[in-house]
């Protein structure tokens, strides 16, 4: 996970207020796994440019923790997934086997290029293994943490 480190603590992000006690961490992570519907759906596939914000280095992989902005960072996040949405629900979805140079940091694509379907594939996964952190950490904190049935259901 890029150098991201395990021993974070996850704030309680039900609200739009991201507690002080919990430092830049949340925010980073937000904009992380943003970073790469960004990158993959709006920016190689759409061919739109790189959301500002979400396009920082604080919210790429190996990332200092240093996001600021939590407001702004929210803002972005639907930005960013509103453009994603509105591509793949449009009238006439996109082929899912399209392929499309790769040049980014996957060194096994680069050869082979991207599919939208392996973007989704592994922006799903992204997703679920930073959950799955947030969750097991805030557990261990002794933190509530739920059963989330729907969750994934609106992840791009």
């Amino acid at each position: 996970m890029g150098g991201y480190r395990s021993s974070r603590r996850w704030p309680d992000c039900r609200s739009g207020d991201r507690p002080s006690r919990w430092g830049k961490q949340h925010s980073l992570d937000v904009g992380h796994v943003t970073h790469t519907v960004d990158s993959w759906i709006n920016t190689r596939f759409q061919g739109l440019s790189p959301h500002p914000v979400i396009s920082q280095p604080a919210c790429r992989s190996g990332a200092s923790g240093d996001a600021d902005g939590w407001r702004s960072i929210q803002a972005a996040v639907r930005e960013v997934r509103d453009a994603s949405r509105e591509f793949l629900e449009a009238d006439h979805p996109p082929d899912l086997d399209r392929v499309i140079p790769y040049d980014g940091s996957i060194e096994q694509l680069r050869p082979v290029g991207l599919t939208l379907r392996y973007a989704l594939m592994r922006i799903s996964a992204h997703h679920f293994v930073h959950v799955g952190e947030i969750v097991t950490i805030r557990s261990r904190l002794g933190h509530a943490v739920g059963d989330f049935p729907d969750w994934g259901r609106d992840l791009v």
